[in-house]
């Protein structure tokens, strides 16, 4: 019999497990018990730890044996990095748990602060893979004074152009309350300021025309059941001459699967004059109102 010694708190239910290898890059708090000293668990020593808490429930199958055999069993297992600590609260990036799981053990890491670069391996599904490799290449790209995210899940690459662009005003949309809260939960603690997340479709956006510079979406678009209006509705919120990044996948499974032609055509009936970049399993579109 396993004794709790905290609970998670962040925006993680079980309907949201098809998002689950995005949650490495999440941040969850564990509230200690009120008897439990913090101290005793998360010490300036380290910065990585192991935890153990309640396992996922109805984890999806294409994640496969070694994702269900660490998360799935009698206990899920974490390896996590801490972020910062307030009271008994502690804020950890990387936790595997939905909201209210049990934590019952912490336990530091050592090995990855021995060696930076040792992480734990699991297979990427193939969009998070691709999004690993292509991500540091735009994201140079990706300034203005107002900068919006379309589709921004729980807000980590949002975050990181907030982060890259201290002095801009940047917003991110999602159409999933949960996902939109977590990415608020994940900016505050990480003390990030000049951002902003809104629950609004794709279809609607809640800004007034010409508003922003920039607009980016990241592997959004194939999501859309009508592509078009999407792309005419980013198209009313930027500024004359304002620029549109997209990054969409190259043979995923879902979705329609373009080409960079094709993209190229159908941002040019949109009204947008896009050039198309393929590369690393996914094409970049450059696009211009």
């Amino acid at each position: 019999m396993f004794v709790d010694i905290g609970t998670v708190r962040n925006f993680v239910e079980a309907g949201d497990l098809h998002h689950l290898a995005l949650f490495k890059d999440s941040i969850s708090e564990i509230q200690l018990n009120k008897k439990e000293d913090p101290s005793a668990y998360f010490g300036p020593d380290y910065s990585n730890y192991i935890v153990a808490h309640d396992p996922l429930d109805g984890l999806p199958k294409e994640y496969g044996e070694e994702w269900s055999r660490r998360f799935s069993g009698r206990l899920g297992v974490s390896i996590i990095e801490r972020i910062g600590a307030e009271g008994g609260t502690i804020y950890v990036k990387g936790l595997m748990a939905a909201n209210g799981s049990k934590v019952y053990a912490v336990l530091p890491y050592t090995s990855i602060d021995a060696a930076a670069s040792v992480d734990a391996t699991f297979p990427d599904p193939r969009p998070i893979s691709a999004r690993r490799r292509v991500w540091p290449m735009v994201l140079p790209e990706l300034t203005g004074e107002r900068i919006l995210d379309v589709g921004c899940g729980f807000g980590r690459l949002t975050l990181d152009v907030a982060g890259q662009n201290p002095a801009s005003e940047v917003f991110g949309i999602d159409i999933f309350d949960p996902l939109t809260a977590q990415a608020r939960m994940n900016a505050e603690a990480l003390g990030i300021k000049n951002v902003e997340f809104r629950t609004a479709s794709a279809y609607d956006l809640p800004f007034e025309v010409g508003s922003f510079d920039t607009v980016y979406s990241f592997f959004m678009l194939h999501h859309l059941e009508d592509i078009p209006t999407g792309l005419s509705e980013i198209r009313r919120v930027l500024e004359g001459g304002g620029r549109y990044l997209a990054v969409e996948p190259l043979g995923h499974h879902h979705g329609p699967n373009y080409s960079g032609a094709e993209w190229v055509r159908i941002f040019g009936e949109a009204g947008l004059l896009a050039e198309a970049e393929e590369t690393e399993g996914a094409v970049i579109l450059r696009a211009r109102n």
